[in-house]
This record gives structure tokens, sequence and C-alpha cells, in this order.
């Protein structure tokens, strides 16, 4: 996933940071890499029971990371794969390939009662797909948390987001575990955030202005930069036998042109290189730099940049690779979280999530308590981020669909369920008036009171004993003669 040991590359590049320098700021999320990290909690619950309450826990891992963010007042923007481009199928089946191994082994180890051994493969068998990402865009939407669904790459949106300004939906850094955003050239990526905010920052700027180690990349401009990566191996084309990172490097700083590292490449290669790796290698530099994304201002796909008249001959006008086109209103739908990007499908209506999930608490001593805020649901549209920018009309219409997906929607859930009231009535009982005839309270009642009047027969017993004793104490010896008895030694006559 993303460019082969880049990020241990420019280990001296690195700046630890807490998300707390990004204080009121927007901070871009890549979706998949924190489901992914969530999801091994309740990997094999996701493969064996997807549907069962277990398996949901990925989204509370999910959400704690997001009240995080926002308790240290950043506004985060969550960005969620779309459907693969034809350059990524490659990578992208034997994935699939690897994962569908996996949870074969996963489910033998686990007859066999070895379930460490198939925990670790449930966990590399766990597959991110649209569907299980939609409860989390319900959690998103219900929240009010800002998303978008790209329409391919996500990393591709994230560094477009990262082009703007904030005011115009821009983002001020990217939170991944995807080293491919170095690769889009994204200004600021944050890397391996644990749960405490803390994180692994390296700046673009940095890169190129700095000497570290004896690593300088002074020489490189954005270009360069991204050919090393794809020369590293990447997800759209992987190495040539022998050339890693630091080989890369060391071609690119040295003649510091591709189509000269190409060359010398295949000079150095050519046995090893395959046929159309010079095309394979164009069309990724493309994907890097010109990758389709969605506009928001224009509700349709459009390149990251400009694709230049010279680059587009070169290629033979086929832009296929890029993903197809895409109708404005379907990309629209795929963004705001209505349409399965891959199967570009409705997703199926699912009754508001059961879960809630509170802002994240903290020491007070080591941080002040977050002023309260009343949060305001932007209703105008799902895609948070530019639903103030609507006209009326769009506002009007926007409000009709709700009416008649809620409708539907309300319809459905009577269907399959009765409905369940949110909240528990409570009554008040005056105790007086509720008769008293608990037979246990009664048993109770009876066993105290037995125990009572054993206790006074033994103290009136114990009177007795003592009366009878001072009795004695005080006879006279004229009582005495009475009964027999014999007067005191020491009586003096």
């Amino acid at each position: 996933m993303g460019i082969q040991d880049l990020l241990r590359f420019l280990k001296p590049f690195v700046e630890y940071i807490h998300i707390q320098k990004y204080a009121g700021k927007r901070v871009g999320i890549d979706a998949y890499s924190w489901l992914h990290k969530g999801a091994y909690s309740c990997s094999m619950n996701l493969c064996l029971y997807p549907g069962s309450e277990k398996a949901s826990r990925y989204l509370e891992y999910f959400m704690h990371r997001i009240n995080l963010l926002r308790h240290y007042n950043v506004t985060p923007v969550v960005v969620f794969d779309g459907g693969d481009i034809p350059c990524k199928s490659a990578t992208s089946n034997e994935r699939q390939r690897r994962r569908e191994a996996n949870l074969s082994l996963a489910k033998e180890n686990l007859e066999q009662g070895n379930v460490n051994a198939a925990h670790d493969y449930f966990q590399k068998s766990v597959c991110i797909t649209p569907s299980v990402a939609y409860p989390l865009i319900q959690i998103l939407r219900s929240e009010g948390v800002d998303f978008i669904v790209a329409p391919y790459e996500a990393d591709a949106q994230l560094a477009y987001l990262s082009t703007l300004e904030e005011e115009q939906g821009g983002i001020s850094a990217v939170i991944t575990e995807d080293s491919d955003l170095m690769a889009y050239n994204c200004p600021a990526v944050i890397f391996k955030m644990d749960r405490y905010g803390k994180g692994e920052e390296i700046l673009l700027d940095k890169v190129f202005t700095s000497v570290l180690c004896g690593l300088s990349f002074r020489h490189f401009d954005k270009k360069l930069f991204t050919g090393m990566c794809v020369l590293a191996g990447c997800d759209f084309l992987p190495s040539v036998p022998g050339i890693g990172i630091k080989r890369a490097y060391t071609y690119v700083s040295k003649y510091r042109n591709l189509d000269r590292v190409l060359s010398m490449l295949k000079y150095d290669k050519s046995s090893q290189m395959p046929e159309d790796y010079f095309k394979s290698f164009r069309e990724a530099i493309t994907v890097f730099h010109h990758a389709r994304i969605y506009d928001p201002d224009t509700k349709s796909l459009k390149p990251m940049k400009p694709l230049p008249m010279e680059l587009i001959q070169s290629l033979e006008n086929d832009l296929d690779f890029l993903g197809p086109e895409v109708p404005p209103s379907i990309a629209s739908a795929i963004a705001e979280g209505h349409i399965d990007p891959i199967t570009m499908e409705a997703f199926d209506y699912f009754p508001a999530t059961k879960f809630h999930f509170d802002r994240v608490k903290t020491d007070a001593s080591d941080h002040p308590p977050r002023p309260k805020v009343q949060m305001v649901l932007k209703q105008q549209s799902c895609f948070t981020i530019f639903a103030a920018q609507k006209t009326e009309h769009e506002k009007i219409t926007d409000s009709l669909d709700r009416r008649m997906y809620s409708t539907e929607a309300a319809a459905l859930e009577k269907l399959i369920a009765p409905p369940k009231l949110p909240w528990k009535e409570v009554i008040e009982v005056d105790r007086r008036k509720i008769p008293d005839n608990n037979p246990f309270k009664k048993r109770k009642t009876n066993e105290l009171n037995l125990e009572r009047k054993l206790s006074t027969s033994k103290q009136v017993s114990g009177v007795t004993n003592i009366s009878e004793l001072d009795d004695t104490a005080c006879a006279t010896p004229d009582s005495q003669k009475s009964v027999g008895s014999k007067p005191a030694k020491n009586a003096k006559h």
C-alpha cells in the first residue's frame, strides 16, 4: 500500500507533532486508512458475521479519532475511496486474491481450534467496501462532520483539496497511512497518528529545501519527486527488479530528467523491463498529477491539474486509464454518499444508527475544557463541505428529495420491524396507594415479629431470675427459719 519504503527513506524529514498544531484549521482524513485499522479489532466478525453488533466496532474506533480532532478544535474532512481506476486493476485483483486465500486459512485454523492464528489471518482478509463504509457515512452525516466520496482515488481528492483555500473548502493537512500522498505532492501529511493525537508530519517544502543525513532534494521538482516514487514501485506500476527507493533516488538525482532516467534504466535493465514499461510509467505519472476528482463548484469530474496538449498527444488521446467519465448527476450522487461508486447502485436504506459517540474526555489539569458549542446540522445537502453554496432552486429540490426518501424509508422500516421509541416514559406513583400484599415482604415481617417476641421473652425471663436472686439475698433470719435454713456463722447474739 503506497510507495515501497518511501516513509523509511524520508525519516530524516519527519517531525513529531501533536494534532493540536492544526487547531482552528481543516484537516483531511483518508477514511479507508482508519477503517482498515478499526477493522482489525473486529476482523473475524466482519468476515463471518458482517451484520452483527460486534462487527461494527470499527465505527467506534473511527469516531473516537473524529471526536479527538474536534476536541482540539480541528475540523475533520473525511474523504472516502470511490471506484478503481483501470491502471490499478492488477494491484486490486492481486490484493483480492490474497484476501480470499487468507480467509480460507483463517476458517481452517478456526475449525482446528487455533484461534490466534485464525485471528491473524482474519485481519489480513478484511476487505473495506463501500457497503462497509456506508454506516460510517450515516454517522458522519448525523454528527455534522464534513465528508465526500471521491469518484476514484481518495488520495487524489485529498491532494486536490490541499491546493484550495479553506474558504473554498480546502484543507491544511492530510491524516493517512498511505505514502501515496507524497507522490501526489500533498504539501503536509501526517502519518501514524495514535489515539492521543500524536503523529509524524512530513512537509513537502521541507523535503525540497533541507539537506538532512546526506539526503537532498534541492534539485528536484514535483514531477521528478513523483517520478522517483513511480520508479520505486507504486499501486499503478510495479518496480523493475533491483530498483528500490534508494536506486530510484540515485537515478533521478543524477540525471534530473525522467526521459534520460528511463533511457539509462533501459540500458541497465533491458532484460528485466516489460515491453510496455515506458507507456505504463507515463500513465502512472499522469495519474499522480492529473487524476480525475470531483469539483464541487461544477458538480462534475475534472483533472486535478489541466492536461497539457503535449501530454494528451503523447498518450494518443487515450485517457481511459484515468477512469471513465461519469455524468454530473451520478458524480454528485456518489460524492454525497447516495450511490455505491463501484456498483453504481443506490445504497439500501439503513435505519438510523443506534450508536452514540460522546466527545473525548481528557484530564482537566492537562487540557482546559473546550467550551460547549451548539452544533447546527447542515440540511441543504448530504455533501456538507459545499452545502452552503446552494441556490434556492437546489434547496427546494433537495428538500423534496429528502421528503420522498424519508417517506419511502419509513415505509420500509415499518415493514421490516415495528418502530421503537427512543425514550422511556417515567410514571410517578404514590407508594402509599400500593397495596401491601407482597408475600415475600409479609413472610419477612412475620419472621421479624417472631424474633422480637423471642427476644422479649428472654428479657422477661432474665428479669424474673434477677428478682428471685434479689429476694434470696434480702431474706431475713425469720424467713430462713421458716425454710429450715441455718443462721450466719458470724451472727452476734
